[in-house]
Protein backbone atom coordinates (compact mmCIF):
# COMPACT_ATOMS: atom_id res chain seq x y z
CA UNK A 1 0.00 0.00 0.00
CA UNK A 2 2.54 2.12 1.15
CA UNK A 3 4.48 1.55 -2.81
CA UNK A 4 0.91 1.98 -4.38
CA UNK A 5 1.06 5.31 -2.62
CA UNK A 6 4.77 6.08 -3.70
CA UNK A 7 3.98 5.57 -7.22
CA UNK A 8 0.48 7.58 -7.48
CA UNK A 9 2.71 10.31 -5.87
CA UNK A 10 5.43 10.59 -8.20
CA UNK A 11 3.17 10.35 -11.25
CA UNK A 12 2.01 14.30 -11.21
CA UNK A 13 5.15 15.26 -10.85
CA UNK A 14 6.50 13.33 -13.73
CA UNK A 15 3.68 14.71 -15.31
CA UNK A 16 4.73 18.22 -14.85
CA UNK A 17 7.84 17.59 -15.83
CA UNK A 18 7.31 16.13 -19.10
CA UNK A 19 4.54 19.40 -19.84
CA UNK A 20 7.83 21.78 -18.84
CA UNK A 21 10.27 19.74 -21.23
CA UNK A 22 7.42 19.92 -23.75
CA UNK A 23 6.28 23.61 -23.95
CA UNK A 24 10.56 24.48 -23.41
CA UNK A 25 10.80 22.33 -26.93
CA UNK A 26 7.71 23.51 -28.14
CA UNK A 27 9.49 27.24 -28.99
CA UNK A 28 12.66 25.61 -29.99
CA UNK A 29 10.67 23.44 -33.00
CA UNK A 30 8.57 26.65 -33.95
CA UNK A 31 11.32 28.83 -34.62
CA UNK A 32 13.20 25.98 -36.66
CA UNK A 33 9.98 25.41 -38.79
CA UNK A 34 10.17 29.01 -40.66
CA UNK A 35 13.81 28.75 -41.04
CA UNK A 36 14.20 25.03 -42.52
CA UNK A 37 10.94 27.14 -45.54
CA UNK A 38 12.94 29.65 -45.69
CA UNK A 39 15.90 27.11 -46.24
CA UNK A 40 13.90 25.44 -48.59
CA UNK A 41 12.72 28.11 -50.83
CA UNK A 42 16.55 29.78 -51.30
CA UNK A 43 17.62 26.14 -52.38
CA UNK A 44 14.90 25.63 -54.76
CA UNK A 45 15.80 28.91 -55.99
CA UNK A 46 19.41 28.18 -56.54
CA UNK A 47 18.81 24.76 -57.99
CA UNK A 48 16.76 26.52 -61.02
CA UNK A 49 19.57 29.13 -61.51
CA UNK A 50 22.21 26.06 -61.60
CA UNK A 51 19.96 24.42 -64.18
CA UNK A 52 19.90 27.96 -66.06
CA UNK A 53 23.10 27.84 -66.09
CA UNK A 54 23.85 24.20 -66.95
CA UNK A 55 21.11 24.38 -70.15
CA UNK A 56 22.84 28.05 -71.29
CA UNK A 57 26.15 26.83 -71.70
CA UNK A 58 24.83 23.63 -73.67
CA UNK A 59 25.74 21.16 -70.83
CA UNK A 60 23.24 18.47 -72.51
CA UNK A 61 24.95 15.42 -73.79
CA UNK A 62 28.63 17.27 -73.26
CA UNK A 63 30.44 14.70 -71.17
CA UNK A 64 33.27 17.45 -70.31
CA UNK A 65 30.89 20.25 -69.35
CA UNK A 66 32.47 20.45 -66.41
CA UNK A 67 36.18 20.60 -67.74
CA UNK A 68 35.11 23.06 -70.12
CA UNK A 69 34.93 25.66 -67.08
CA UNK A 70 38.43 24.95 -65.90
CA UNK A 71 40.43 28.03 -67.64
CA UNK A 72 42.23 31.25 -67.74
CA UNK A 73 42.95 31.95 -64.13
CA UNK A 74 42.60 28.37 -62.60
CA UNK A 75 45.34 27.13 -64.94
CA UNK A 76 47.58 29.42 -62.24
CA UNK A 77 45.74 28.16 -59.43
CA UNK A 78 46.49 24.69 -60.29
CA UNK A 79 50.30 25.38 -60.54
CA UNK A 80 50.19 27.25 -57.47
CA UNK A 81 48.62 24.16 -55.52
CA UNK A 82 50.88 21.70 -57.20
CA UNK A 83 54.01 23.57 -58.00
CA UNK A 84 54.53 26.48 -55.45
CA UNK A 85 55.14 29.33 -56.74
CA UNK A 86 58.90 29.12 -58.43
CA UNK A 87 58.74 27.22 -61.30
CA UNK A 88 56.75 30.84 -62.85
CA UNK A 89 56.63 33.60 -60.63
CA UNK A 90 54.39 35.24 -62.51
CA UNK A 91 51.77 33.51 -60.38
CA UNK A 92 52.44 36.15 -57.59
CA UNK A 93 49.63 38.19 -59.07
CA UNK A 94 47.59 35.57 -57.36
CA UNK A 95 47.52 35.11 -53.43
CA UNK A 96 47.62 31.32 -51.43
CA UNK A 97 44.51 31.67 -49.89
CA UNK A 98 42.47 30.29 -51.78
CA UNK A 99 44.93 27.69 -54.33
CA UNK A 100 45.51 26.34 -50.61
CA UNK A 101 42.31 26.10 -49.16
CA UNK A 102 40.73 24.24 -52.62
CA UNK A 103 43.76 21.80 -52.90
CA UNK A 104 44.00 20.93 -48.91
CA UNK A 105 40.03 19.87 -49.60
CA UNK A 106 41.15 17.88 -52.36
CA UNK A 107 43.29 16.15 -50.49
CA UNK A 108 41.35 15.85 -47.58
CA UNK A 109 38.47 14.36 -49.80
CA UNK A 110 40.76 12.49 -52.22
CA UNK A 111 39.02 14.86 -55.11
CA UNK A 112 39.99 16.50 -58.16
CA UNK A 113 40.70 20.31 -57.88
CA UNK A 114 38.10 21.54 -60.46
CA UNK A 115 35.65 19.49 -58.56
CA UNK A 116 36.53 20.53 -55.55
CA UNK A 117 36.80 23.96 -56.50
CA UNK A 118 33.13 23.92 -58.11
CA UNK A 119 31.39 22.17 -54.73
CA UNK A 120 33.54 25.07 -52.87
CA UNK A 121 32.45 28.12 -54.28
CA UNK A 122 29.09 26.92 -55.01
CA UNK A 123 28.59 26.33 -51.39
CA UNK A 124 30.31 29.63 -50.54
CA UNK A 125 28.33 31.10 -52.90
CA UNK A 126 24.50 29.72 -51.69
CA UNK A 127 25.60 30.76 -48.23
CA UNK A 128 26.67 34.31 -48.73
CA UNK A 129 23.41 34.53 -50.85
CA UNK A 130 21.57 33.48 -47.91
CA UNK A 131 23.38 35.69 -45.63
CA UNK A 132 22.94 38.78 -47.72
CA UNK A 133 19.56 38.04 -47.92
CA UNK A 134 18.45 37.36 -44.37
CA UNK A 135 20.62 40.17 -43.12
CA UNK A 136 20.09 42.95 -45.66
CA UNK A 137 16.05 42.26 -45.62
CA UNK A 138 15.80 42.56 -41.85
CA UNK A 139 18.08 45.80 -41.95
CA UNK A 140 15.74 47.48 -44.94
CA UNK A 141 12.95 45.60 -44.75
CA UNK A 142 12.66 44.19 -47.90
CA UNK A 143 12.04 40.62 -49.35
CA UNK A 144 14.92 38.43 -49.07
CA UNK A 145 13.61 35.92 -51.75
CA UNK A 146 13.73 38.78 -54.18
CA UNK A 147 17.39 39.52 -52.73
CA UNK A 148 18.39 36.25 -53.14
CA UNK A 149 18.07 36.13 -56.91
CA UNK A 150 19.16 39.03 -57.13
CA UNK A 151 22.57 37.78 -55.56
CA UNK A 152 22.07 35.23 -58.25
CA UNK A 153 21.82 37.38 -60.93
CA UNK A 154 25.02 39.74 -60.75
CA UNK A 155 26.61 38.72 -64.31
CA UNK A 156 29.95 37.40 -62.91
CA UNK A 157 27.87 34.66 -60.46
CA UNK A 158 28.56 32.12 -62.38
CA UNK A 159 32.13 32.23 -61.47
CA UNK A 160 31.16 30.06 -58.91
CA UNK A 161 31.45 26.95 -61.45
CA UNK A 162 35.15 27.58 -61.75
CA UNK A 163 38.43 27.17 -59.99
CA UNK A 164 38.07 31.38 -58.80
CA UNK A 165 38.78 33.03 -55.63
CA UNK A 166 36.53 35.70 -56.04
CA UNK A 167 32.68 33.68 -54.83
CA UNK A 168 35.30 33.06 -51.28
CA UNK A 169 36.12 36.34 -50.91
CA UNK A 170 32.43 37.40 -51.11
CA UNK A 171 31.36 34.85 -48.67
CA UNK A 172 34.37 36.15 -45.73
CA UNK A 173 33.43 39.85 -46.88
CA UNK A 174 29.99 39.63 -45.97
CA UNK A 175 30.59 37.16 -42.91
CA UNK A 176 32.95 40.04 -41.77
CA UNK A 177 30.41 42.82 -42.56
CA UNK A 178 27.63 40.93 -40.48
CA UNK A 179 29.63 40.85 -37.92
CA UNK A 180 30.77 44.02 -37.82
CA UNK A 181 27.67 45.52 -38.29
CA UNK A 182 25.81 43.12 -35.83
CA UNK A 183 23.56 45.10 -33.46
CA UNK A 184 24.25 43.68 -30.46
CA UNK A 185 28.10 41.90 -29.89
CA UNK A 186 28.30 38.71 -27.64
CA UNK A 187 32.16 39.52 -26.62
CA UNK A 188 33.72 42.62 -27.48
CA UNK A 189 37.32 40.79 -27.03
CA UNK A 190 36.14 37.91 -29.20
CA UNK A 191 34.45 39.81 -31.55
CA UNK A 192 37.52 41.91 -31.96
CA UNK A 193 39.46 39.30 -32.44
CA UNK A 194 37.49 37.60 -35.32
CA UNK A 195 37.13 40.78 -37.36
CA UNK A 196 41.10 40.95 -36.94
CA UNK A 197 41.60 37.33 -38.19
CA UNK A 198 39.45 37.85 -41.15
CA UNK A 199 40.49 41.44 -42.11
CA UNK A 200 44.19 39.64 -41.90
CA UNK A 201 42.80 36.68 -43.81
CA UNK A 202 41.00 38.42 -46.69
CA UNK A 203 43.88 39.80 -48.60
CA UNK A 204 45.53 36.10 -48.82
CA UNK A 205 42.50 35.46 -50.86
CA UNK A 206 41.90 38.01 -52.92
CA UNK A 207 44.36 40.94 -53.43
CA UNK A 208 41.57 42.75 -53.10
CA UNK A 209 41.27 42.47 -49.39
CA UNK A 210 43.34 45.59 -48.82
CA UNK A 211 41.10 47.77 -49.93
CA UNK A 212 39.63 47.16 -45.78
CA UNK A 213 42.39 49.16 -44.70
CA UNK A 214 39.91 51.96 -45.54
CA UNK A 215 38.62 50.78 -42.32
CA UNK A 216 40.84 52.69 -39.84
CA UNK A 217 39.04 56.25 -41.41
CA UNK A 218 36.31 54.68 -39.71
CA UNK A 219 38.19 54.42 -36.70
CA UNK A 220 38.17 50.14 -36.56
CA UNK A 221 41.16 49.60 -34.99
CA UNK A 222 40.62 45.63 -35.99
CA UNK A 223 41.69 47.26 -39.56
CA UNK A 224 45.47 47.28 -38.12
CA UNK A 225 45.19 43.50 -39.48
CA UNK A 226 44.99 44.75 -42.81
CA UNK A 227 48.37 46.36 -42.46
CA UNK A 228 49.97 43.00 -41.09
CA UNK A 229 48.52 41.32 -43.56
CA UNK A 230 50.33 43.46 -46.52
CA UNK A 231 53.88 42.93 -44.35
CA UNK A 232 53.72 39.62 -44.51
CA UNK A 233 52.43 39.45 -48.15
CA UNK A 234 55.48 41.74 -49.25
CA UNK A 235 57.93 39.32 -47.05
CA UNK A 236 56.21 36.75 -48.96
CA UNK A 237 57.06 37.93 -52.15
CA UNK A 238 61.03 39.16 -51.13
CA UNK A 239 61.34 35.67 -50.26
CA UNK A 240 60.18 34.00 -53.21
CA UNK A 241 61.15 36.49 -56.09
CA UNK A 242 63.51 38.54 -54.28
CA UNK A 243 61.91 42.02 -54.45
CA UNK A 244 58.38 42.67 -51.83
CA UNK A 245 56.37 44.20 -54.84
CA UNK A 246 57.19 41.58 -57.18
CA UNK A 247 53.11 40.95 -57.69
CA UNK A 248 52.76 44.20 -59.47
CA UNK A 249 55.48 43.61 -62.10
CA UNK A 250 53.67 39.55 -62.26
CA UNK A 251 50.60 41.16 -62.82
CA UNK A 252 51.80 43.49 -65.33
CA UNK A 253 53.14 39.87 -67.10
CA UNK A 254 49.85 38.39 -67.59
CA UNK A 255 49.15 40.93 -69.90
CA UNK A 256 47.47 43.77 -67.73
CA UNK A 257 48.94 46.87 -68.76
CA UNK A 258 50.39 49.11 -65.81
CA UNK A 259 48.01 52.21 -65.10
CA UNK A 260 45.90 53.58 -62.42
CA UNK A 261 41.97 55.03 -61.90
CA UNK A 262 42.05 57.72 -64.66
CA UNK A 263 43.80 55.79 -66.92
CA UNK A 264 41.56 53.02 -67.15
CA UNK A 265 38.72 55.59 -66.92
CA UNK A 266 40.00 57.48 -70.23
CA UNK A 267 40.42 53.76 -72.21
CA UNK A 268 36.91 52.43 -71.23
CA UNK A 269 34.98 55.79 -72.04
CA UNK A 270 37.38 56.05 -75.25
CA UNK A 271 35.88 51.91 -76.21
CA UNK A 272 32.44 53.53 -75.25
CA UNK A 273 32.13 55.94 -77.75
CA UNK A 274 33.87 53.93 -80.41
CA UNK A 275 32.75 52.51 -83.50
CA UNK A 276 32.47 49.01 -81.33
CA UNK A 277 28.86 48.38 -81.67
CA UNK A 278 28.49 49.41 -85.21
CA UNK A 279 31.53 47.10 -86.02
CA UNK A 280 29.26 44.00 -84.07
CA UNK A 281 31.93 44.17 -81.48
CA UNK A 282 28.80 44.45 -78.81
CA UNK A 283 30.66 41.76 -76.28
CA UNK A 284 34.15 43.59 -75.90
CA UNK A 285 32.17 46.87 -75.70
CA UNK A 286 29.77 45.79 -72.72
CA UNK A 287 33.12 43.83 -71.10
CA UNK A 288 35.87 46.48 -71.30
CA UNK A 289 33.78 50.00 -71.43
CA UNK A 290 29.66 49.95 -70.66
CA UNK A 291 29.70 47.37 -67.86
CA UNK A 292 32.69 48.39 -65.84
CA UNK A 293 31.65 52.55 -66.19
CA UNK A 294 27.71 51.21 -65.28
CA UNK A 295 28.51 49.53 -62.51
CA UNK A 296 31.34 52.02 -60.94
CA UNK A 297 28.63 54.98 -61.37
CA UNK A 298 25.99 53.04 -60.15
CA UNK A 299 27.98 51.03 -56.53
CA UNK A 300 29.31 54.96 -56.03
CA UNK A 301 26.00 56.23 -56.07
CA UNK A 302 24.30 53.61 -53.80
CA UNK A 303 27.31 54.05 -51.53
CA UNK A 304 26.35 57.91 -51.61
CA UNK A 305 22.82 56.79 -50.47
CA UNK A 306 23.98 54.09 -47.79
CA UNK A 307 26.12 57.29 -46.36
CA UNK A 308 23.49 59.88 -45.99
CA UNK A 309 21.36 56.42 -44.01
CA UNK A 310 24.28 56.14 -41.70
CA UNK A 311 25.91 53.34 -43.10
CA UNK A 312 29.15 54.63 -43.17
CA UNK A 313 31.12 51.77 -42.71
CA UNK A 314 29.06 49.81 -45.75
CA UNK A 315 30.02 52.64 -47.92
CA UNK A 316 33.81 52.99 -47.23
CA UNK A 317 34.04 49.73 -48.22
CA UNK A 318 32.01 49.65 -51.04
CA UNK A 319 33.74 52.98 -52.60
CA UNK A 320 37.37 51.61 -51.29
CA UNK A 321 36.58 47.77 -53.14
CA UNK A 322 35.91 50.17 -56.33
CA UNK A 323 39.04 52.11 -56.08
CA UNK A 324 41.57 49.29 -55.88
CA UNK A 325 39.75 47.39 -58.44
CA UNK A 326 39.38 49.51 -61.20
CA UNK A 327 42.66 51.46 -60.44
CA UNK A 328 44.69 49.67 -63.49
CA UNK A 329 44.66 51.01 -67.31
CA UNK A 330 43.01 48.12 -68.75
CA UNK A 331 39.30 47.26 -66.92
CA UNK A 332 38.37 43.62 -68.27
CA UNK A 333 38.22 42.29 -64.88
CA UNK A 334 36.40 44.84 -62.88
CA UNK A 335 33.03 43.34 -63.02
CA UNK A 336 34.47 40.14 -61.68
CA UNK A 337 36.04 42.00 -59.23
CA UNK A 338 33.28 43.77 -57.99
CA UNK A 339 30.87 40.89 -57.71
CA UNK A 340 31.71 40.62 -53.96
CA UNK A 341 29.88 44.13 -53.54
CA UNK A 342 27.15 43.73 -56.33
CA UNK A 343 24.29 42.98 -53.80
CA UNK A 344 24.13 46.34 -52.69
CA UNK A 345 23.04 47.93 -56.14
CA UNK A 346 19.21 46.85 -55.86
CA UNK A 347 18.99 48.09 -52.20
CA UNK A 348 17.91 52.30 -53.36
CA UNK A 349 15.26 50.05 -55.58
CA UNK A 350 13.98 47.58 -53.26
CA UNK A 351 14.15 50.19 -49.63
CA UNK A 352 11.88 52.34 -52.26
CA UNK A 353 9.33 49.46 -53.07
CA UNK A 354 6.59 50.71 -50.25
CA UNK A 355 6.50 54.30 -51.10
CA UNK A 356 2.94 54.33 -53.49
CA UNK A 357 4.14 56.98 -55.26
CA UNK A 358 7.55 55.38 -56.62
CA UNK A 359 6.44 52.06 -56.39
CA UNK A 360 5.27 51.71 -60.28
CA UNK A 361 8.41 52.76 -61.78
CA UNK A 362 10.87 51.45 -58.99
CA UNK A 363 9.05 47.95 -59.85
CA UNK A 364 9.70 48.49 -63.12
CA UNK A 365 13.00 49.43 -63.20
CA UNK A 366 14.21 46.49 -60.48
CA UNK A 367 13.11 44.04 -62.47
CA UNK A 368 14.53 45.23 -65.79
CA UNK A 369 17.73 45.26 -64.13
CA UNK A 370 17.55 41.88 -62.84
CA UNK A 371 16.50 40.40 -66.09
CA UNK A 372 19.38 42.17 -67.36
CA UNK A 373 21.60 41.04 -65.38
CA UNK A 374 20.67 37.27 -65.55
CA UNK A 375 20.63 38.02 -69.49
CA UNK A 376 24.03 39.23 -69.37
CA UNK A 377 25.36 36.71 -67.03
CA UNK A 378 23.99 33.42 -68.99
CA UNK A 379 25.68 35.36 -72.12
CA UNK A 380 29.05 35.83 -70.75
CA UNK A 381 28.97 32.10 -68.98
CA UNK A 382 28.41 30.54 -72.47
CA UNK A 383 31.56 32.90 -73.62
CA UNK A 384 33.84 31.80 -71.15
CA UNK A 385 32.56 28.37 -71.39
CA UNK A 386 33.14 27.80 -74.92
CA UNK A 387 37.33 29.55 -74.44
CA UNK A 388 36.78 32.75 -75.01
CA UNK A 389 37.22 35.82 -72.01
CA UNK A 390 34.59 36.83 -70.02
CA UNK A 391 35.78 38.90 -67.29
Amino acid sequence: MHSTHNVAGLSPAIGHDDAISAASERPVAESIRPWLARLTIYSSIFLVWIFLIFCFTAGRGDPLWLAHWDRWDAGSYRQIWVEGYRPDLRTLAFPPGYPYLEGGIAKLFSTSLLSTAIALNLIALFSAAVLISEWLSRKFAISPYILFAFVLSAPASYFAFTSYSDIVFMLLLWILLCLTLAPSQPSRARTLFVQASLLFLLPWVRLSGYALASWLFARRLAALAVIGSLALWLGFNWKIAGSPFYFLRAQQIFAMPPGNFFQGLATSLQTLFSSDIANGYVIPWLQFAFLPLFYLVVLAAVAIWLAKRGEGLLAITIISILLISHNQADWRSVVRYDLPIAPVLCLPLLANLKSRAASHWVQASFYALLTAQFALQFIFARQFHSGAWGF
